[in-house]
């Protein structure tokens, strides 16, 4: 293969990964609307429904692509430990997403996954042992001001940008510490995952009243028939099988700092929505925290960019050291 082909070939990989990021973050970012959809149910019944058709929903993807061999697991007391714990941390993100989004929260939502970014930067220091660079640590003090500011003003709301924010950045900081392969992995997960939402549903068929500790908050575009909700309830599966396909996908495409800007489209997309569509009250404490929040992102932003193009660069002068010595 030519020079000039092997470039095409790359351009193609970059494109269609871009794509496949892009789309796994458009639809993360509007899935506030799906779940707006499903607020005549309570949120902890909606949460037991999408732990069990996630896992219906990503076995069968698994038996589609003839990736089936991830049972052996079981036997694997390590594995058991990580995904349950990953599960566990999953859970309890989706549980507080879909609880917050249909009860007026969708801004601190969006805050949270703004965090992200810097939460992992946290947790590359404390669980990592990484180094922070003067751009993190400047990106960090800025948002330790912002989401300071905000509590000082709107006092116990922040705790929902804290607790998605952390049980994100945990989540793939334990499967990072885990290291098995992402397929199998996910599978697992979700088979665990996927039988803890049996047993919930199990004990609120039998204690009906655990649903109403989420009280269902219906919103103007509530689906309120029985049959829509549980069409809703099955689609939460494929809404969650789809996006975790193409991040993977778009990961092994395009650089993980492109795919760490393409991120910032969910928590984008979740704000506009909160404020254009369903009328939760922008305020300046949530001006100044987005605002310092932003700021940090921009300066790690810039510095990854500018420590991309070096490596770039350095990475053209060898070859063409190379070819000189040659001739």
């Amino acid at each position: 293969m030519s020079t000039n082909e092997l470039q095409q070939t790359e351009t193609a990989t970059d494109r269609t990964g871009f794509l496949q990021g892009l789309g796994c973050y458009l639809l993360w970012g509007v899935m506030p609307v799906y779940w707006k959809l499903l607020s005549a149910v309570p949120a902890l019944e909606v949460l037991a429904w999408r732990m069990v058709w996630s896992c219906v929903a990503v076995v069968a993807l698994c038996v589609v692509v003839k990736r089936t061999r991830f049972l052996y697991l079981f036997r694997d007391r390590r594995a058991v430990r990580t995904f349950l714990a990953s599960g566990l941390i999953v859970t309890c993100n989706w549980g507080v997403y879909v609880w917050a989004a249909n009860s007026g929260h969708l801004l601190e939502t969006s805050i949270g996954y703004y965090l992200c970014p810097l939460c992992n930067i946290a947790l590359g220091l404390l669980v990592f042992k990484e180094r922070l660079t003067p751009m993190q640590k400047l990106a960090t003090v800025l948002a330790a001001v912002g989401v300071g500011h905000f509590m000082v003003v709107h006092g116990g709301d922040i705790w929902i940008a804290f607790a998605l924010a952390l049980t994100f950045s945990v989540y793939g900081a334990v499967k990072k510490k885990g290291g098995y392969p992402a397929l199998p992995g996910m599978a697992f997960e979700s088979l665990l995952t996927g039988m803890l939402g049996i047993a919930a549903l199990a004990v609120g068929a039998v204690a009906p009243w655990i649903w109403q500790l989420t009280p269902a908050t219906p919103d103007a575009i509530a689906v309120l028939s029985p049959a829509g909700d549980f069409a809703l309830l099955i689609g939460c599966g494929i809404l969650t099988a789809i996006p975790l396909l193409l991040y993977s996908a778009a990961a092994n495409r395009i650089s993980m700092t492109v795919l760490g800007f393409i991120q910032y489209v969910s928590p984008t997309i979740a704000l506009v929505l909160a404020v254009a569509f369903f009328g939760e009250q922008f305020t300046v404490a949530h001006g100044v925290c987005f605002a310092l929040i932003w700021a940090g992102i921009a300066a790690v932003g810039v510095e990854a960019l500018l420590t991309s193009k070096r490596t770039r660069a350095a990475g053209e002068t060898i070859p063409a050291a190379a070819a000189t010595t040659e001739k």
